[in-house]
């Protein structure tokens, strides 16, 4: 099943009536008490190669507080996730780049074991991009760093990109463009309307929804259940992955993205288009796109080459959007590649 159809199916089990608020508190450790330790990083030390082994931090305090799981030393990488995941996805990846790189990845806000906020002001792109930015000097002080996301990690890290150009070194996105060419699109393309009618519903859904259907199990199903059919996902993942998603609560909170920054696809003003209508990408910048994702129109991926004036696209054949673990292998390869250049 195609990752569109997946949260299509999802978004249908959102039309119940709900009297509940669209914005339920949503329960955040406290710094000040002991956390144990991320069962994911237990599961990638236990089972990663070399001696080069992974250690979690957190950022912040209180609702904007992120959790990040690291591992080398070298030039600094920053992975950002998507919808629904968490920093396990980019597992891969860090694997092949921590012999020369620092990389990082993060639990974004709203998932995994980083801060849940119930208001939607943290999960607006550009409060987001703030503190990314935040976060990477924390980490490797005024230095460029590069910057790769997947999903709405892509999203944001591409607009990151156009609005922080002094910042990085290279950028990389996967399977999403930048916020203000999709936005621009959807505003004018009614097909790209109709694949993206999930991000609507997702923006009116409430908890009570969530806890009147079957939700969570839908979404597990339907994000993580190929993967695991295919072999990219061992069963000991899968259950890291079902771990990381395992509340409504949770999956609502995840949702908080797109409530945040898609409006009405018949409503979008310059103003959403963050970080401005025509703001552009001028560092290296690569995307990749697996070619039976369906979340996008070809003609709005045809247009992210013109994104930036060293922009370059990479498709893989037979992947569909989950890049970074469909056949992860391909995806590495690519970035490996860009980076050593």
């Amino acid at each position: 099943m195609a990752f569109l159809k997946s949260v299509t199916l999802l978004a249908g089990l959102l039309t119940l009536p709900s009297c509940m608020s669209a914005n339920p508190a949503v329960e955040t450790p406290k710094a000040t008490n002991p956390v144990p330790a991320d069962p994911a990083v237990v599961f990638a030390n236990a089972n990663g190669s070399s001696d080069v082994k992974y250690k979690e931090g957190y950022f912040g305090s209180g609702d904007t507080r992120l959790h990040y799981v690291e591992a080398g030393e070298g030039p600094l990488i920053i992975f950002y996730h998507g919808f629904p995941s968490f920093w396990y996805s980019w597992f891969d990846q860090m694997e092949a780049l921590k012999g020369q790189y620092r990389v990082v990845a993060l639990d974004a806000l709203g998932s995994g074991l980083s801060a849940k906020p119930h208001q939607l002001e943290p999960y607006d792109i550009a409060k987001l991009a703030s503190q990314l930015d935040a976060l990477s000097r924390h980490l490797g002080g005024d230095e460029k760093y590069i910057l790769i996301g997947h999903d709405w990690g892509s999203v944001l890290a591409l607009s990151y990109a156009q609005a922080y150009p002094d910042r990085l070194h290279k950028v990389v996105g996967m399977s999403a463009p930048p916020l203000n060419l999709f936005l621009k699109y959807a505003a004018n393309n009614k097909e790209q309307q109709r694949r993206n009618q999930y991000m609507q519903r997702f923006r009116g859904t409430t908890l009570e929804m969530l806890k009147s259907g079957n939700a969570i199990e839908s979404a597990r199903v339907s994000a993580y259940g190929k993967l695991g059919e295919r072999g990219d996902l061992s069963r000991e993942e899968l259950e890291l992955f079902q771990n990381a998603l395992s509340s409504n609560e949770m999956l609502y909170a995840a949702m908080n993205w797109y409530r945040a920054n898609i409006p009405p696809f018949d409503n979008v003003s310059d103003s959403d288009l963050w970080p401005g209508p025509e703001a552009k990408i001028t560092m290296p910048a690569l995307f990749i796109w697996g070619e039976e994702d369906q979340v996008f129109v070809p003609e709005l991926i045809d247009q992210v080459d013109d994104a930036g004036p060293d922009m370059r696209t990479v498709r893989l054949k037979g992947i569909n959007h989950w890049t970074s673990m469909e056949r992860p292998e391909r995806a590495t390869k690519a970035i490996i590649d860009f980076l050593g250049e």
